[in-house]
């Protein structure tokens, strides 16, 4: 069987702002980067056999460091757009609204008010709906889960993927990988993955039902019957002992030359060790 586990990005500067975050690029606070440094020391313990990540900086940035921390330089990392976060169009960068009585949205959307979306196919225009990004999480499926569920069903070998993506994608792709088993019986519900945390993970098992030739192509009328397991949904106990750093620290946009810094000059804070005694 092949486990994947989908990764949503730390915590980036819009995360803070309470901002529409699609995919307008935003990069990691601190805090992000303290968190996605924590979860690739607890991922450092499982050999990954490759990651894939949307090719925004949040979720680069994130997938990054948790291949830094495998014991395989040679492990494949991909980036791709289709894994990108949901696309709020003219909405993307504005803040979240509420809804004003009386007033159409057109009227909403004219005044710079994007209040939120409650039904599958409404969209901010010029952006995507949760049934496009639907639509987007098959092609997911067929072009990145779906050969290493092959090269599984080749070789018998066992392998763990991860993918590095953002909170409201990763729910519909779960929500679709679940439709292709239809002996599914287990009760994820797709709400309850909107809310995952930064760096929180889900972890699923797949198999192929379907009698499939080797590197054979899944066709989009018959989409391909998966026998699926979820084994742990927004797991997140690497951030446990994680606090926020005091001063505003933790919410400042990292910038990975301050680190480069601080190792070449070293830290001036840290004291020297004290000696022991004989």
């Amino acid at each position: 069987m092949v486990h994947f586990l989908l990764i949503r990005h730390g915590e980036s500067k819009d995360n803070l702002r309470g901002v529409w975050a699609g995919w307008k690029d935003s990069p990691l606070s601190n805090h992000g980067m303290r968190q996605a440094e924590a979860l690739a020391d607890d991922l450092a313990r499982t050999k990954l056999s490759a990651i894939y990540s949307s090719d925004l900086s949040r979720a680069k940035t994130t997938a990054s460091a948790v291949k830094n921390k495998q014991l395989d330089p040679t492990m494949p990392f991909h980036e791709s757009t289709l894994l990108r976060e949901q696309n709020f169009g003219a909405g993307e960068g504005m803040k979240f609204a509420k809804k004003e009585k009386g007033m159409s949205v057109a009227a909403h959307y004219a005044q710079g008010k994007f209040p939120a979306l409650y039904t599958r196919g409404e969209r901010f225009p010029g952006g995507e709906s949760l049934d496009d990004m639907a639509k987007r999480a098959e092609i997911v499926i067929d072009e990145i889960l779906f050969p290493h569920a092959l090269e599984e069903k080749e070789d018998g070998t066992t392998r763990t993927v991860a993918i590095v993506s953002h909170g409201l994608f990763i729910g519909e792709l779960l929500a679709a990988v679940i439709r292709r088993d239809r002996d599914y019986r287990g009760e994820v519900d797709i709400r309850n993955l909107r809310g995952m945390k930064n760096t929180a993970w889900t972890k699923f098992e797949v198999v192929i039902k379907a009698k499939h030739a080797v590197h054979e192509e899944p066709l989009s009328s018959t989409p391909t019957a998966l026998t699926v397991k979820v084994t742990g949904v927004n797991r997140h106990a690497h951030l446990s002992n994680l606090h926020r750093q005091k001063g505003g620290i933790g919410s400042l946009a990292h910038d990975p030359a301050q680190q480069d810094i601080r190792a070449f000059l070293g830290n001036p804070t840290t004291k020297a060790p004290r000696q022991k005694p004989y």
